[in-house]
């Protein structure tokens, strides 16, 4: 949002020069997007005054003029068609650039010597006329600086606005945020218009069918009126926010956007059908050439504005060509209207227009401010264009608003920004930022104004008080009950994940954390989706619960391309609400398909396996010494699924995705994921310090053992039970092979696995050895009548 620096002042006090007010904006929450000083563009830029005009002697088309500079008198030789004598230009003197970098030196054009150049529009960057010069207003000192006496020694300042501000958007909307940190008394535009003629309604109607698309509508009508341009100080206010100057009715309207933040448009009454304005959606087939000259197609989901017979506006998004204001207009109507955001958001991402009015409407305007800003405009009308305003102003609104009231406890307050503020000093916060406050027992009962729709909640005025009074004057503390270790472990530990597994053969990705809304249809969340309210796209609505299907929908576009293996993982924030609490939560996804190896020397194709990426994890999570349990989960095949477990505590899962989810991304091969939860992650490596040991001085003893037993035996326990068999020499028992089919009765299966035996102070005897193996035989025939292959 672009202001300029003295414009501002004239809404509210501002006790800093510019670059403090840009540090105190900052430091309340306006980041500074950039910074120009237009003064500085117009030096050795003056006021000059014609004298007299002669022809150039030796030139047909030059004119050799005499110009009073203030003090002294130049010659200047000048090609424009259209200086005269008594005219007040621009002149820039020699020694000095133009903007676009064009150094000025005294010079002899065709025998005679000038001093200076006389200037166009075009030259300074004003416009695009270059045939003639600029001819300023008569009442001009001639010799005082040109920026000054036209008000262009201004500083534009520009803040980044974010999208849950749309009050920011306008200079009133920043005038609010100095009120806020000043104290300063606010000052209002003048909007109060004398009305003259017959009654609005006698020229005019307004109809809405559609008030949920919009809850307001504002006609004025303004008789008599003389299109033609805007004055010099309308002109250079527009470009100096970089709005290019059209008509006066037009240029008006742009300035009260500004100024306001409430999006006007200027419809000629008399091209209005019936004289009549009706606010419904468009009917299929409607066709509409909008002012940019581009006819489009509307759908029955589009709001319109329409006269008696056809389309003549998408409302908030862009006019009709029908119906614009020309130099024959005599008659204007005048709207000021408040659109549903998501209506407005529909109809410009469909028909491909952004607008600065779309961009106000889309983001939420101010249901109050139509009434005023229509004053505004018509009072600039009347004075500017010569028009009468009509009496008594069409007001529709079928429902009137109520005002959000959101509750503000004191103690809460001071316990999240760790401060000791009082009722008096936190209503008094709250009230220059546009609230009404009523306080009683540490509780505020606040009335959030209509131009702060992103003031919701509880936290929302806490985050407001703490911003005004400043973040850096709150000392630091230390708060005992949040796990610091943890969470910053958590953080620390992320880069050293993202290194192993990149190093374990897995690409990193990175995903929207916006998603669409069908992929809530893949399960494996844990609690309900966030639904966005101000969404970028109609179907791009959710906040992703899972990484699960932003990993599905990478690996359909990488075998589109013919990849022919896809090994990936991401590592981002996942979102959910419960009982209407909303959670963030970090989570460490992977998929892997296609190919098992990424070597092109490797010929013959092997496919990727449930084992494959379970060895994987094995070695990413060797130091949080995790084991694999079978399980369910839907969205894992039945029978390939396995929580990982460090203790008793799972940390995610593990398995094959079912293959009716994996085609619905167009996946006909088998998908293997994995699935972990960071922080149950992290807390489980808490302590898990790296331990060394001298390298083993005797021999191992190997025994590989085939055993049948029940087929619902998990590897993992038998494993835990052969090796509790005789802790002191058992030093791994790897599985190495599992078999079901013939030869083994049905409801068992067979596991083959290899024993290392070692004693860490002598070398063992085969005796030994057997005996190690005998009762680890006997162990698992009891827990799972086992028996030797």
């Amino acid at each position: 949002m672009k202001i300029t620096y003295n414009w501002l002042k004239e809404y509210t006090e501002v006790p800093w020069a510019w670059p403090e007010l840009i540090e105190r904006l900052t430091m309340s929450g306006l980041e500074r997007e950039g910074v120009e000083d237009l003064g500085s563009r117009y030096q050795g830029l003056v006021v000059g005054h014609v004298l007299e005009r002669q022809p150039h002697p030796n030139a047909d088309r030059l004119s050799v003029c005499q110009v009073d500079l203030g003090g002294s008198v130049s010659t200047i030789v000048c090609g424009a068609p259209n200086v005269a004598a008594g005219q007040k230009v621009v002149v820039i003197l020699p020694g000095h650039e133009l903007p676009d970098g064009t150094k000025i030196r005294k010079s002899k054009i065709r025998g005679v010597e000038s001093a200076g150049m006389i200037c166009s529009q075009a030259e300074l960057g004003l416009g695009s006329e270059g045939e003639g010069i600029i001819v300023l207003p008569p009442e001009l000192q001639a010799g005082a600086p040109f920026a000054a006496a036209v008000g262009l020694d201004e500083v534009v300042l520009d803040f980044e606005v974010t999208p849950n501000r749309p009050d920011c958007l306008s200079l009133l909307g920043l005038a609010r945020e100095v009120r806020a940190l000043t104290g300063s008394p606010l000052q209002l535009p003048a909007h109060q218009v004398t009305e003259a003629g017959a009654p609005t309604a006698q020229s005019a109607s307004v109809a809405i069918e559609d008030p949920e698309g919009c809850p307001r509508y504002v006609a004025r009508v303004i008789r008599g009126v003389h299109i033609g341009p805007s004055p010099l100080w309308l002109q250079h206010r527009l470009r100096a926010l970089g709005m290019r100057p059209i008509n006066n009715v037009v240029d008006i309207t742009n300035l009260v956007m500004l100024e306001l933040g409430q999006p006007l448009h200027a419809f000629d009454l008399a091209a209005l059908s019936g004289q009549r304005i009706v606010v419904r959606r468009a009917r299929a087939g409607e066709e509409l050439e909008t002012l940019d000259g581009a006819r489009h197609t509307l759908d029955p989901e589009m709001l319109v504005i329409a006269d008696g017979d056809k389309p003549v506006a998408i409302a908030g998004v862009m006019g009709g060509l029908h119906s614009e204001v020309t130099a024959q207009t005599t008659d204007l109507l005048l709207e000021s209207a408040y659109f549903d955001p998501a209506r407005v958001r529909l109809a410009r991402t469909r028909l491909g227009i952004s607008t600065e009015a779309s961009m106000r409407f889309e983001r939420g305007a101010d249901w109050a401010m139509p009434p005023l800003a229509a004053d505004r405009a018509a009072l600039l009308i009347a004075e500017l264009a010569g028009g009468q305003v009509a009496p008594q102003a069409l007001d529709v609104y079928p429902t009137p608003l109520v005002r959000a009231r959101v509750s503000l406890r004191l103690q809460r307050l001071n316990q999240l920004l760790a401060t000791a503020l009082d009722e008096a000093a936190c209503s008094r916060i709250l009230e220059l930022l546009g609230c009404q406050v009523e306080a009683a027992q540490g509780v505020l009962q606040v009335v959030v104004p209509t131009f702060r729709p992103d003031l919701r909640r509880e936290v929302d005025l806490i985050e407001e008080v703490g911003r005004i009074y400043g973040y850096d004057r709150i000392e630091p503390s230390p708060v005992a009950e949040i796990p610091l270790a943890v969470a910053a472990s958590a953080h620390t530990l992320s880069n050293e994940w993202r290194h192993q597994l990149a190093g374990l053969g897995l690409d990193e990705v990175a995903t929207n954390t916006i998603v669409e809304r069908k992929w809530l249809e893949v399960p494996g969340a844990e609690g309900e989706p966030v639904i966005l309210t101000n969404p970028p796209t109609e179907s791009q609505c959710v906040l992703r619960p899972t990484l699960v299907p932003s990993l599905l929908e990478v690996a359909r576009r990488n075998f589109n391309q013919r990849a022919n293996r896809v090994a990936i993982f991401e590592l981002g924030k996942c979102f959910t609400q419960s009982g209407g609490k909303r959670r963030e939560h970090l989570r460490l996804s992977g998929l892997w398909a296609g190919r098992a190896s990424a070597s092109p020397w490797q010929a013959a194709w092997e496919p990727v396996g449930l084992l494959d990426l379970k060895g994987v994890l094995e070695v990413f999570l060797e130091k949080a010494a995790v084991s694999f349990e079978a399980a369910t989960h839907p969205l894992c095949r039945q029978g390939h699924c396995a929580a990982i477990l460090a203790g008793d505590r799972q940390l995610g899962l593990l398995g094959e995705l079912r293959p009716a989810l994996a085609a619905g991304f167009d996946l006909d091969l088998p998908v293997y994921i994995f699935d972990l939860d960071c922080q149950a992650l992290a807390e489980a490596l808490q302590g898990r310090d790296r331990a060394f040991r001298s390298l083993p001085k005797f021999p191992p003893i190997e025994r590989d053992l085939a055993v049948v037993l029940r087929a619902d035996a998990p590897a993992a326990q038998v494993v835990a039970r052969a090796r509790a068999a005789a802790p002191e020499l058992i030093e791994a028992v790897e599985v190495f092979d599992h078999y079901q089919g013939g030869q083994i009765p049905p409801g068992y299966k067979s596991l083959a696995f290899t024993v290392r035996l070692r004693s860490a102070e002598r070398t063992l005897e085969d005796r030994e050895a057997s005996q190690a193996v005998e009762q680890i035989l006997r162990r698992l025939a009891e827990a799972f009548d086992a028996r030797l292959r």
